[in-house]
């Protein structure tokens, strides 16, 4: 069913503050919808995508909240988006520590374009603010993962200096199991958001559209970021498979010397007790 909104005055407001906020691992969609709409604002649930579109005020503000916990504002003041964002805070899954948002500017032209950090849009619609507005939240949840493994590489960089100064890995088996242990929780989160970082099924409805999500993903460096991200999965994969072979060597040098040191003193102790039956 296609949705429909509500006609915008004639002047409703074409230009202004556009800024995506990631807040959480997840929104509940549903039970968000249902208190936007008691609050008396018109919204509406998308069938693809799990998207919910908020039209704010009159002059022409929207919010679209995605399911993976990302809320993209059109035409908002600084103070009313701080509401908004208080406002999800009881519909949140796994809420951010940190909330990382990105800010730009837009306006409505004769063609859609990317300016730095200002978007011109083709028409001041919900659909085509929508368009922009999952590349934009796509940007937006990146830059938490990249900031995840940021911390991950940054945490563990030590040991492989260690290793290679001193030949040996400052952390006992049971450090090293527990950030391994976080990596593979980070990477779940990321595999289980994976899809969010490719198109997004609303294209397959509104293949139209498509090419507008084409160039903000283009410009934000959406696919190149995903390649970067997964590659520097794969490499901490690795250092981390590396350090617990050696953690694991270091272990099993360690029980052979006791097997060793045991094989000794049991040797002492049956030499000893020939030595005094002769005496």
């Amino acid at each position: 069913m296609t949705p429909q909104f509500e006609n915008r005055p004639s002047d409703a407001k074409n230009f202004g503050r556009c800024s995506a906020f990631c807040t959480a691992a997840s929104y509940r969609l549903n039970e968000l919808l249902v208190h936007v709409q008691l609050q008396g604002n018109a919204a509406f649930l998308f069938r693809a995508g799990n998207v919910v579109h908020r039209a704010f005020g009159h002059d022409g503000g929207d919010i679209f909240y995605f399911s993976y916990g990302t809320v993209v504002m059109w035409g908002l003041t600084e103070e009313q988006e701080a509401a908004i964002i208080a406002d999800v805070k009881a519909f949140e899954d796994g809420p951010n520590e940190t909330i990382e948002s990105e800010e730009s500017q837009y306006s409505v032209g004769i063609a859609a374009k990317i300016l730095k950090d200002h978007i011109t849009l083709p028409a001041n619609d919900v659909l085509t603010k929508l368009a922009f507005s999952h590349g934009l939240a796509q940007s937006v949840k990146l830059s938490v993962f990249e900031k995840l493994i940021d911390r991950r590489i940054e945490a563990s960089r030590n040991a492989p200096i260690s290793l290679a100064r001193h030949g040996r890995i400052p952390m006992s088996r049971q450090q090293l199991a527990r950030m391994m242990g976080q990596i593979i929780v980070d990477r779940n989160s990321i595999n289980l958001h994976s899809d969010i970082l490719d198109t997004p099924e609303f294209f397959w409805e509104y293949s139209d559209l498509e090419p507008l999500y084409r160039l903000i993903a283009q410009d934000l460096d959406i696919t190149a970021r995903v390649n970067v991200l997964n590659r520097r999965l794969d490499i901490v994969k690795d250092l981390f498979e590396l350090l617990s072979n050696e953690v694991d060597h270091r272990h099993s040098v360690r029980l052979e010397w006791i097997i060793i040191i045991l094989i000794f003193v049991e040797v002492l102790v049956t030499f000893a007790k020939e030595v005094f039956q002769i005496i």
